[in-house]
């Protein structure tokens, strides 16, 4: 019996979350990284001089990503409700909750997988000038194992409490 390949337990959906903040949160980090870097290069060059319109959009640019680490809390959200959603359209019987609740130190085990790789990435010295830009989402991320949880819970809890009609199909 493959537990991956069946949606009756559907342990890969408390995945998702963890998954898609883990791409987001690296990729708006490595983004901010590259340009600051870039930003600072061109000064020290000569070719974007302080208070230059181009300082001026370098500036903008950075101001627009840090606002990257209020959206990811909204993405945060969203992922957990859409958990939820998935789980009450599940065609399958509140019994599989079983199924869920077995795989669960799983799910565990990757969530501080992904803190733990997620922590040594960020840690990194390269990285020192654009933590403070995001500090909701070092938080955030340094916590995959309660998003997980909570995925965990919502989704169990549309699963067992919904009504089965029919032949286990929830319109």
């Amino acid at each position: 019996m493959n537990l991956f390949k069946t949606k009756k337990g559907q342990i890969e959906n408390y995945f998702v979350p963890v998954i898609v903040l883990f791409v987001f949160a690296i990729s708006f980090i490595v983004a901010m990284v590259i340009l600051t870097n870039f930003s600072v290069g061109l000064a020290s060059a000569g070719f974007c001089p302080v208070g230059s319109q181009c300082d001026v959009a370098a500036s903008g640019f950075i101001t627009a990503l840090s606002t990257y680490d209020n959206i990811i809390l909204l993405v945060a959200v969203v992922l957990i409700i859409a958990v939820g959603l998935t789980s009450f359209k599940l065609p399958a019987s509140a019994a599989f909750f079983i199924i869920s609740f077995i795989m669960a130190p799983f799910l565990g085990m990757i969530s501080f997988f992904f803190n733990f790789v997620f922590s040594q990435i960020v840690s990194q010295t390269a990285f020192n000038a654009v933590r403070f830009y995001f500090p909701k989402t070092i938080f955030l991320c340094t916590n995959f194992h309660w998003i997980a949880l909570i995925a965990f819970i919502v989704g169990s809890i549309t699963l067992y409490g919904k009504k089965d009609r029919g032949a286990g199909i929830v319109e």
